[in-house]
């Protein structure tokens, strides 16, 4: 999809607004605290019905007000057509309602609007995935997969479901069970989280080995060849981890699972490693090196999902440049250039940000929940 127009009302610090894109690139300048991430905001929920700053979408309604609604126009170019997506979320005190539509019809499965807006959103927080936890990193992995395969979302849900009903078990939760019960109750759990999980392993293992190519490229375009960045995942399970060797691992772990009232084994306790020059990125990169490497990941995305779509993602790009040194920030932009399709960023200066003269380019400036109007072709000067 071709993203043409936004409008919103009622969004975070935004009463209304909106936006028209460029063709290619869209720069949202302003001070911090202005709106412009909001503006990230609204396009991820269009693309995931998501948030990626706060799990309860309570917050994305207007202080004062009870509903907000989002709308996307843009060109659908497979089929050659103009479309509409909007979500509308409406608050109460005890829940916040989500509606979405395409083409004014209610879509009721979130999995059948997923990814009709196609997008890969970078954050100043996606720095601490590589010193967080594994945990961050899992979540990090899955949301390039949630894009890549929608099938993964319900995969996903559905382990997590068996997770929990396992770790009851564990725990004795689910009273007056004989040892029998316990175990006929264990075995079956056992086989849901085999079969869910084996699928699991494959994608993410998958997705970091045909991301690899492209991401140590696009590091060493962004930072410098002389440091070569890798990709690994780890599990406890000894690759291949299919239906099979995923079922042995959970009995053979019963025993200590049951000592500590918890799954120690599976996709959920799995991690992936960053090596920068033969050392882990955890403890090794600088801040700047850090942001290459998230920055090459999602290009890396980007490219993986043109070469399996035939179509560049929106790429969705917040506070991008800052921390990167203007040599190293032009060379994002030449790889920006060279590899993405449309992209909207933020940044606190237009100047920050190193686009060629001649590239379809539109500058919006964001001023405390309100949009101005105006766009320029090519790069702000400072």
């Amino acid at each position: 999809m071709k993203l043409q127009h936004l409008s919103l009302r009622e969004f975070r610090n935004f009463e209304a607004g909106e936006v028209d894109f460029g063709a290619r690139f869209t720069v949202m300048h302003g001070s911090n605290g202005a709106g412009k991430t909001n503006l990230l905001e609204a396009l991820y929920l269009i693309a995931t019905l998501r948030s990626f700053r706060s799990a309860d979408l309570g917050p994305l309604v207007r202080h004062g007000a009870t509903e907000t609604r989002v709308d996307v126009a843009g060109r659908d170019l497979q089929l050659d057509l103009t479309t509409k997506l909007t979500v509308q979320l409406t608050r109460t005190e005890r829940q916040t309602r989500r509606l979405a539509l395409a083409d004014g019809k209610t879509v009721r499965s979130a999995i059948d609007f997923y990814g009709r807006l196609r997008a890969i959103l970078f954050t100043p927080e996606d720095l601490g995935v590589l010193r967080g936890s594994p945990a961050g990193r899992r979540q990090f992995l899955d949301r390039a997969l949630f894009a890549r395969e929608r099938s993964h979302i319900s995969d996903i849900s559905d382990y997590d479901k068996l997770l929990r009903s396992r770790n009851r078990v564990l725990r004795g939760e689910e009273g007056g069970l004989s040892r029998a019960q316990q175990d006929g109750l264990l075995d079956a759990y056992d086989a849901g989280l085999a079969a869910c999980g084996a699928r699991i392993w494959a994608r993410r293992a998958r997705l970091l080995a045909d991301l690899h190519p492209s991401f140590s490229e696009a590091f060493a375009r962004i930072h410098g060849a002389h440091l070569p960045a890798t990709l690994t995942y780890v599990s406890k399970v000894e690759a291949p981890a299919g239906e099979t060797a995923l079922a042995e691992a959970l009995r053979a772990h019963r025993r200590q699972d049951l000592a500590r009232g918890a799954t120690t084994v599976g996709p959920h306790r799995d991690d992936f490693d960053v090596q920068l020059g033969r050392q882990p990125a955890s403890t090794f990169a600088s801040q700047g090196q850090s942001r290459a490497l998230i920055l090459a990941f999602k290009i890396a995305e980007l490219k993986d999902a043109r070469l399996r779509t035939g179509e560049a993602p929106l790429l969705l790009l917040d506070d991008v440049s800052s921390e990167l040194d203007p040599q190293r920030s032009a060379q994002l932009f030449e790889a920006l250039l060279r590899d993405a399709g449309q992209c909207v960023l933020t940044t606190t200066a237009p100047h920050f940000i190193g686009l060629p003269a001649g590239e379809d380019c539109r500058y919006i400036e964001v001023t405390k929940g309100r949009i101005e109007s105006g766009g320029i072709s090519g790069p702000r000067p400072p």
